[in-house]
Order: C-alpha cells, then sequence, then structure tokens
C-alpha cells in the first residue's frame, strides 16, 4: 500500500467518524427535545441505538420518537457496520503488507544461492535439440559400424 492509499483510507475513516459522531449527537438532540430526556440519557439512548444493544431501560414515548428511531437505527446500524469494516480492511491491508514483506526478506534469506527453479531443471531434463539428437545418433551410428 502506498503512501497515497494509506491517506486516502485514514480521510474516509475520518469522514466515517465525523458522520457517526455527527448522527449521535443528532439523534441525541432529537431525544432530548422530543422525547423530554436529559440529554445525557438521549446520547445513552443513541449510542446504545446505534451499535444494537438496546438495552430497552429507556425508550421513546412519543409516535415521532418512535419514528425517528425506525430510520436511526437503519442510519446509525449502517453507518457504524460501515466504519468498522472499513477500519478492518484496513488493518488487514496493513497486516497483508507486513507478511508479504517478511516472507519476501525469507525467501531472498533462504533461496539466494539457489539460481535454477524445479521447473527449470525440469525443462532442461526434457528440452532437446534436433541437431545435437541428429549428431549423438550418428556418432552411435557410426561405432556400431
Amino acid at each position: 500500500m502506498n503512501e497515497e492509499e494509506h491517506k486516502a483510507y485514514h480521510k474516509r475513516i475520518l469522514y466515517v467518524v465525523i458522520l457517526m459522531m455527527l448522527l449521535l449527537f443528532g439523534g441525541a438532540t432529537f431525544y432530548h427535545k422530543f422525547e423530554g430526556w436529559r440529554y445525557i440519557d438521549a446520547l445513552y439512548f443513541s449510542a446504545a441505538t446505534m451499535t444494537t444493544v438496546g438495552y430497552g431501560d429507556i425508550t421513546p414515548k412519543t409516535d415521532a420518537g418512535k419514528i425517528f428511531t425506525i430510520f436511526f437505527v437503519f442510519a446509525g446500524v449502517g453507518m457504524a457496520l460501515y466504519g468498522l469494516t472499513l477500519l478492518a480492511a484496513h488493518f488487514i491491508d496493513i497486516r497483508e503488507e507486513f507478511w508479504l514483506q517478511r516472507l519476501g526478506k525469507i525467501k531472498n534469506i533462504r533461496f539466494r544461492h539457489h539460481t535454477t527453479t524445479f521447473w527449470e531443471r525440469l525443462k532442461k531434463i526434457f528440452a532437446y535439440k534436433t541437431e545435437k539428437l541428429v549428431r549423438e545418433s550418428e556418432k552411435a551410428y557410426s561405432r556400431k559400424k
């Protein structure tokens, strides 16, 4: 992964975190205003809803709160899963690159003096040149006479 790809990942992760925070605090503000909850309770409910924990100790009572929660769950869970997927993909790419570099170093150390591969040796065994075969067969024929 080059530096530009690495920066693009970080930028995408930053955008997702900002969107998640906006969604979290936006949801908390909605519940604070429409449900009349304390802001900390509204923030707690928003976080529990976005992470699909849903303890059930606080639930919306108004129709507006229930309708908002339906859309908030889909948006919040989708955004949270996308963010987690993005983070996981980033760490997997970094780990894969690390192991490929390590294996490349091991391969260079282990097979440094090894010049021909198995396939090259096999090719040499079965490879033949017609001129050489003709010369060898003529020599063998002339010896028999």
